[in-house]
Formats: structure tokens, sequence, C-alpha cells
């Protein structure tokens, strides 16, 4: 034995063992972490709900792998995976073929391959804990009283008290009602709820308070804002108003080279009139109407998740998402796009509301005009914001939900329009 070591054997034994039992333990842990990598950073970052272009997936820990439902291509699965070399690794078969899969993380998003098919993942967070949701069958009206997640639920026309806690990225709980009690689930939906009790499944909408002003504007709440978002662009007949009510306007606004109604969305209006607009209809209605910044816009859009500190970061980063869904080309009756795409009868911009509205009630939010937000693009505060495509734009990539053009703040064009935001208004 070493000589030194002897002597703090002799001198010392009570902390030498200690010390030697720390020693021992630490290095133990180290072994076990290498041998079996489920920490909670991976168990983190795995837990969850994520979904993608054909693809959905909701995964747990469960005994040092991860278990959960996943659809594909609008098939369910059980599965199981287990981490390895860096991924998540699983299989599972169609009835005609087995798939390997792999999951790899990075954030709040997952690259999901299975043999030869790819999709990126972007994760979902638990559903909003607060508000009224309901369908034809099921009406959804969190209390959260005594510090807990409960509410009142009426389903199929009884009336049953519900309480509920997150696991994996969704809600799960119990209604009851007396000695009658039924297990449930409470997924995110863009702007609802996708409720179910065994078999029994349903999209459940927020019911959402709106407000119209004295130009006939509505804004309705948009859940996951503090805002009231008017559900269409500013039309004609408002920015005429505005025009009409102030000296020195810029007239670009009349000519836009291509017939307009009164319920057209206004165009060649840059940032500057966009924002004059808005502090005149404040002025007037003695409220505060503004511009949508880039991430309300993305949440009314339907994209609550995405990460990054400046509309640049974010920009295309969720793919395959449009205004629309998931599917490309547009469908027929998707939006004000392009004539290429064959989807609309408009040679130039379309009445606003003509088209479906979105989950929130907003018309428009892709196709007949772009829209400038608050923000500037980058730190180099050089260009604006601008949203949503026009009615000349056909590319797939600046129709994506994610896409975020960008021009000076004094531009105006023919495909260039806005929409107001109330401030201060009844939100969820």
């Amino acid at each position: 034995m070493n000589q030194k070591l002897r002597h703090s054997y002799q001198r010392y034994p009570m902390k030498t063992i200690i010390l030697t039992l720390v020693l021992l333990i630490t290095a133990a842990g180290f072994l076990r972490a290498a041998q079996n990598p489920f920490e909670k950073a991976d168990a983190d970052l795995y837990t969850g709900r994520f979904v993608g272009k054909d693809v959905s997936l909701r995964l747990k820990p469960d005994a040092g792998e991860w278990s959960g439902e996943l659809v594909f291509k609008g098939d369910k699965y059980t599965i199981k995976g287990r981490q390895l070399e860096g991924a998540l690794r699983g299989n599972f078969n169609d009835g005609s073929e087995d798939y390997e899969f792999t999951l790899q993380g990075d954030g709040d998003k997952l690259t999901f391959k299975a043999n030869t098919f790819t999709s990126t993942l972007q994760r979902r967070n638990p559903p909003p804990l607060k508000g009224v949701y309901e369908s034809k069958r099921v009406k959804l009206d969190f209390q959260n009283t005594d510090g807990g997640i409960n509410g009142n639920i009426v389903f199929k026309g009884q009336q049953y008290r519900f309480s509920v806690k997150e696991v994996a990225g969704d809600l799960e709980g119990v209604f009851k009602n007396g000695d009658e009690a039924f297990k449930f689930t409470l997924a995110s939906a863009p702007g609802a709820l996708v409720f179910q009790t065994g078999e029994f499944s349903d999209q459940l909408s927020p019911i959402l308070p709106s407000v119209v002003n004295s130009l006939g504007m509505k804004f309705v709440a948009v859940p996951g804002t503090e805002v009231m978002f008017c559900i269409w662009d500013v039309r004609v007949q408002d920015y005429r108003a505005y025009a009409e009510a102030n000296s020195g306007v810029d007239a670009s606004w009349e000519k836009p080279g291509f017939t307009q109604g009164d319920t057209h969305p206004v165009v060649n209006v840059n940032w500057n009139d966009a924002k004059a607009f808005c502090a005149w209809l404040s002025r007037k209605e003695g409220k505060t109407y503004r511009l949508p910044t880039d991430a309300e816009w993305s949440v009314a859009v339907g994209l609550a998740d995405e990460s990054g500190s400046t509309p640049k970061d974010k920009d295309k980063q969720i793919k395959d998402v449009y205004p629309w869904g998931t599917q490309w080309p547009p469908p027929s009756g998707a939006g004000n796009y392009d004539k290429s795409l064959n989807v609309d009868s408009y040679e130039g911009t379309s009445p606003v509301g003509v088209f479906t509205a979105n989950q929130f009630g907003l018309y428009d939010m892709g196709g007949n005009v772009w829209q400038w937000c608050e923000d500037w693009y980058d730190g180099a505060q050089f260009s604006r914001v601008l949203r949503g495509g026009s009615w000349l734009d056909y590319d797939q990539d600046s129709l994506l939900s994610s896409y975020r053009g960008l021009f000076t703040p004094v531009v105006r064009n023919y495909i260039y329009g806005f929409r107001c935001v109330l401030v201060g208004g009844v939100s969820r």
C-alpha cells in the first residue's frame, strides 16, 4: 500500500472510509449513466405530444423505455422505443410493411424517420386550462377551484364534475356524477381541444367573446394572446373613412391597378400608413388599436409553439404547415392565391370573408393580401415583417404559415395590406 495512503488510513480511518464510499458511489453513478442513458433531460426531450405532416406522436417514459401512441398516415399504432446511439428507436407494422423508426430531438422539435419517410415534428404544448369549449355533444367549462384543474362538463345531455392533470403533453382525468365515472383525455389542436372518452372522440372549439366597433370591424379574442383580432383585413371602406377624416393621407390606396369594392382589403399601404390608421382609430374609439406582433400573428394562424427570439429566427422553421392545413398544393377554396394554383377565380383581391374562416374565426390568414406586423425582422431594424401571402403568391415556401416577408416600412404595394388588433378587449 502507498506509504501516504497507509498513514491516512491510520490517522483518519473514519474520514477515509467515508471519502472512499463517496468516490465509489459517484463512480457507480457515472457508470450507470453510461450504461442507461435514460436521464431526465432525455425524458423531457421525448415526453409529450408532437405533430408534423402525416404524423402525430404522444410519448411518455415507461420503465426505462418510452411508450405511446403514433398516428401515421391516418392509422393509429401503439409503439415502444428505446434510446440507442443518440436517438429513440423502435418499430411498428401497418399490416403490410414493417417500419423501423427513429426520433432525434432538437429542443421542441423531433425528426421522425420510418424507413424512407421523414417528417419534422413540433412539440404541441398542453391544452389551455381556462375558458369554455364546446361542440354539439360536449361542453367543457374550466373553473379551476381549490388549486386544481377542474370544472363542469356536459356530455350527451348530462352534467358532471371533472378533474384533470397533465400527463405527457395531454390532460388526463375523470368526470363523474355520483357513482358514474368516466376516464377521458384532452389534447391540443390548433385553436381547439380534442376530447376522447373510450371510443368517443370530438373536437371542441372555444367560445370566444367579440366586439364590433363604429366602423363595423368585428374583433374576436384569440386564446394564447392578450388581444382581440379583427376577423378580416382592414377594408377599403374602413380606410376611406380614415382618409376622409384626415388631410394629407397618401392616395395610392385609391389606385391599386384593378377593380376593388368597399369590402375588399385596402392595398398600396405601407407600414407607416397602417400605423397611422391604427392611431386614428384609437383616438376615434377611445381604445387602443395597433398592428399584431409577429408572435401574436403566429398564434392566430395556429403556430403557438415556435422557437426563436426574432422573426428571422422563426422564418420558415415549421415546414409543411399552411393556413389551410398540411397538404400541397392547396385545395380548391383554400384562399385567394395566384391563378396558377387553381384554387380561386379572382384576378386581384377578393372581398373579405368569402373563404372559410380558420379555427379562431379569422378570414384570409393566408392569401388575399400580405399583412404588416409591428416587428422588425431582425436586430438590424431595417425591414418590417409581413405575414400571410397574397393573391399573387404561388411559391410553396412563401405560403408556409411560418414564412416571414420583409420590406422597409416606407414601401407600398398592391399586395400589401394590414389587419388590426384591439388591446385590452376581453381575451383568454
